[in-house]
């Protein structure tokens, strides 16, 4: 057995061990055992019977018969797997980057010793008990070791940022081309450099080597690229998303409310005109909670603070709000109603799990000064937030795809006007300061 031979069969292990760490949280085709033992079956047979023959010592067979292995491995995942062609693409030229990186990082480490990684490990040599020594053992290890290291790595940088659902969403297909094209290039040219034997030299293989590694990790910027670009799309979206919902929800609870005052109104004179002597003081305060309607000088803000107010009674929290709304009449009324809305939300979350009624208050303060509008809020919170790395409470709830947008689509409509967002965690209470410059109309 040549050591080509036992190479080809080796590199197919290697690329479906990397091919694991990207497609083992993909959806899965109908009778999956069944097609994962076809697909496996395959590539073994493609392995075994590619010929190799004296002549096949060269840079461009070789290279032809890595990328038909590997695209054999590539249809084998889309067979598999029940995820687009695009996203199988993606798969197995990351799951290639990360085991040509390895190969190249094992070369790189060996040749200060002056051992050439083709003739212990890819070579007949390690099948000879003859020859086996304890360098052939610690090829081994090393190899294992630095396998096993980049593989793991690639899973933690690249391979969790696929979905726990399996989704994986590719923004640019021209990009994802394009790192394929660099990665199948690089490999054909490392494998016509590999059988160079004019003017080759030890500081020739070294240099090759710190090229391929430095292609490797540009593909594998650009890979990461591709989800980290989508992830902030997807973010965006949700938050675009749901300040069209507030739009409507401000609709419909203004309506509520309006509703509400009017019928109360109503039924309170009615009450003065029944009177007989009986006592109806408590009848009149249980009505006159839905007619405290609160006015700030606008309207949206009225309608946010007269609806977050009876939520808040209703859980015992205390809300306190000095408002001056006049000066908000340039931001949309579903931009005031989702910043506000969000803010008051998350501050009637974290008192609500408060023990000490005394902690249960939120303080809202909106006031304009010097062409700003200020807002700051302010509420206890117990326990140790779990900050993201801009800065915002993660959050704790079970489905993240549709939670924790909240201050961060705060932050997406003070930035819209120009201004910013600041939170603050300090003493057991949480701040969040936003300051607007004002939009004179004309």
């Amino acid at each position: 057995m040549t050591s080509l031979e036992i190479y080809k069969y080796l590199f197919v292990v290697e690329l479906i061990a990397a091919e694991a760490m990207f497609v083992r949280r993909m959806g899965k085709r109908s009778f999956f055992p069944l097609r994962l033992t076809a697909a496996l079956l395959v590539c073994a047979a493609a392995a075994i019977f590619y010929p190799v023959n004296s002549w096949s010592y060269t840079g461009w067979y070789v290279s032809l018969m890595s990328l038909v292995l590997f695209f054999v491995t590539l249809f084998g995942i889309f067979f598999v797997f029940d995820i687009s062609f695009k996203n199988a693409v993606f798969c197995a030229s990351a799951a290639y980057t990360a085991q040509h990186l390895a190969y190249e990082v094992f070369k790189a480490v060996l040749l200060p010793f002056d051992i050439f990684a083709a003739n212990d490990i890819y070579g007949q040599e390690i099948f000879e008990f003859s020859s086996f020594n304890g360098m052939t053992l610690v090829t081994a290890l090393v190899y294992l070791n630095i396998y096993a290291g980049i593989y793991i790595a690639f899973y933690f940088i690249l391979g969790k940022k696929i979905g726990a659902s399996g989704e994986l969403h590719l923004k640019s297909t021209v990009l994802l081309m394009l790192s394929v094209v660099i990665l199948l290039v690089d490999i054909v040219l490392n494998a016509v450099t590999l059988y160079v034997s004019d003017g080759y030299s030890s500081l020739y293989d070294a240099v090759t080597a710190i090229y391929n590694c430095l292609c490797c990790l540009l593909v594998f910027y650009i890979q990461y690229s591709l989800i980290n670009v989508k992830g902030i799309t997807d973010e965006l979206e949700t938050v675009s998303r749901l300040l069209r919902q507030s739009q409507a929800q401000y609709e419909l609870k203004k309506e509520q409310i309006d509703l509400i005052n009017i019928k109360c109104h109503d039924m309170k004179h009615r009450l003065a005109a029944i009177k007989d002597g009986s006592d109806t003081s408590d009848i009149e305060d249980i009505i006159s909670v839905y007619d405290a309607t609160i006015k700030t000088g606008n309207d949206v803000l009225d309608t946010i603070l007269t609806e977050k107010s009876l939520i808040c009674q209703s859980k015992d929290i205390k809300l306190s709000c000095m408002a001056d709304g006049g000066g908000l009449s340039f931001m949309s009324k579903a931009d005031q109603y989702a910043m506000f809305g969000n803010i008051i939300d998350n501050a009637v979350e974290a008192v609500g799990k408060l023990d000490d009624k005394n902690k249960r208050c939120i303080d809202l303060n909106i006031r304009m000064t010097e062409g700003f509008v200020s807002v700051m809020a302010e509420n206890y919170y117990e326990g140790k937030l779990k900050l993201s790395p801009d800065g915002f409470p993660l959050t704790l709830k079970a489905d993240k795809n549709s939670h924790g947008f909240g201050l961060k689509s705060v932050k997406f409509i003070a930035e819209k006007y120009g201004g910013n967002l600041s939170v603050n965690t300090g003493d057991g209470i949480f701040r969040v300061a936003i300051l607007i410059p004002v939009k004179i109309e004309e």
